[in-house]
């Protein structure tokens, strides 16, 4: 339902056209506007305007003030919903986020002292967002080629539209995708696995993405994760100075707390990692795991127990690299295709056929050392990461020495310098390269 300002007498009323701003589309049968355009009501003779009014839902509180014909601030008398009479230059309608209040308020003003209703604006509060559910991809892996199906179930709600589209790590759209529409209840896709430049879909997670949106611009997203993994060919990274102005801090390990306190200390800083985890500490900590996925963290594969590769054969490679990826999807739904590193940077040829054969774009390297494993002082740790620091570096650290306590520096460090921390999914789709 859409909020209108109401006509009480010869009120002259401003009302702006409904807009769905938040995907820049109008509604069905509105008219264009701006989402910070505003309607508002005045008094017969103009001595007595409500502003604030805006012609649309809220998600929020809305706060209506009092002008003169000159557009000057003035108090009158106010009420809502036919309540108490109060006096006031403004008037707050309230929108809790235990939905409370929601609904459509009407707001009457008179003038100071008494007399007839001279305006009067409805105002519609929402605050409870759609729900979007059962969102499902079936079957959750693919080789990269055929078909699967994308279920979801809409809200039966007037008024709310749901978009979908399936979406790689960086959240980029691959394929076929749902144009903004009124679905309600279930709904069922059958989506072709796309090819991207002549190739099969690179291996990595991918979602399906659900977005719910309603009147009053509040947005739920639901998601369900699919596997590509598909042989390729494999390639030794060290850095990559074509992604510009970038780095990509690495942390190879996985211990509990180190580990979240590094994801949380990049996620404060409106920065991200690549964490190359064992299998081992991914089955320990999948709470950990999640929250890197939630975070929109890179992971990484790390073999499952930390073997030397350039010491064991191809197949236990092989299902070194396996096991490490069974525990990131057991865990939270993510594989780490296309990023591996070898425990101790140690690899050979047979290293980089099973990494690819096993669906790893990229053996990862690197081109700087913070040398925390040598357990040295924490300001040395970070000194060590910043002079490594140049466009397009990839810096190693690990989560079980002091990482965690040498970041804070290192990201204040990275900023002086004009640099961001990034992932490698990033940093690679900014040198041009396939993620």
């Amino acid at each position: 339902m859409v909020v209108a300002a109401v006509v009480v007498g010869a009120l002259a009323v401003a009302v702006a056209g409904p807009w769905f701003g938040h995907l820049g589309l109008p509604w069905p049968g509105g008219s264009s506007g701006g989402s910070g355009s505003s309607g508002g009501a005045s008094s017969a003779d103009g001595s007595l305007r409500i502003v604030g009014a805006e012609d649309l839902w809220h998600n929020g509180p809305v706060i209506l003030r009092f002008h003169d014909a000159a557009g000057k601030p003035v108090s009158a008398s106010w009420r809502i919903d036919g309540g108490p009479w109060q006096d006031g230059k403004r008037v707050h309608v309230r929108g809790p986020a235990d939905h409370s209040n929601d609904g459509v308020h009407t707001v009457d003003v008179r003038p100071l002292g008494g007399g007839d209703v001279a305006a009067s604006v409805e105002v519609g509060i929402d605050t409870k967002p759609p729900e979007v559910t059962a969102a499902q991809v079936s079957p959750d892996r693919t080789d990269g080629s055929g078909a699967v199906k994308l279920s979801f179930t809409a809200p039966a709600e007037d008024g709310v539209t749901v978009d979908w589209a399936v979406v790689d790590v960086l959240d980029k759209p691959v394929g076929q995708k749902g144009a903004p529409a009124a679905p309600s209840g279930a709904v069922s896709v059958t989506w072709q696995v796309p090819s991207v430049d002549g190739e099969k879909l690179g291996p990595g997670t991918y979602w399906l993405r659900v977005r719910a949106a309603d009147k009053a611009g509040n947005v739920t997203e639901e998601r369900a994760a699919l596997a590509c993994v598909h042989p390729v060919k494999a390639r030794i990274i060290t850095d990559l100075p074509a992604a510009g102005n970038e780095v990509a801090l690495t942390f190879d390990g996985g211990s509990g707390y180190a580990w979240r306190s590094l994801m949380n200390e990049l996620y404060s800083h409106d920065a991200l990692g690549t964490f190359f985890c064992t299998g081992q500490s991914v089955d320990k900590y999948p709470e950990m795991a999640q929250l890197a996925i939630d975070q929109r963290q890179t992971p990484g594969n790390h073999s499952y127990d930390h073997p030397d590769f350039s010491t064991i054969s191809y197949a236990e490679q092989v299902s070194q690299l396996k096991r490490n990826e069974e525990s990131w999807w057991k865990a939270c739904k993510a594989i780490p295709q296309p990023f591996f590193r070898p425990p101790y940077g140690s690899q050979t040829a047979t290293t980089v056929k099973a990494a690819g054969d096993s669906g790893y774009r990229y053996v990862v390297m690197w081109n700087g050392d913070a040398g925390d494993w040598r357990g040295i002082p924490v300001a040395q740790v970070a000194a060590n990461a910043l002079a490594a620091a140049k466009p397009g570096a990839i810096i190693v650290f690990h989560t079980d020495w002091d990482a965690d306590a040498a970041l804070p520096a290192v990201l204040k460090g990275l900023k002086k310098k004009g640099l961001k921390a990034v992932g490698l999914a990033q940093l690679c789709a900014d040198a041009g390269l396939p993620y």
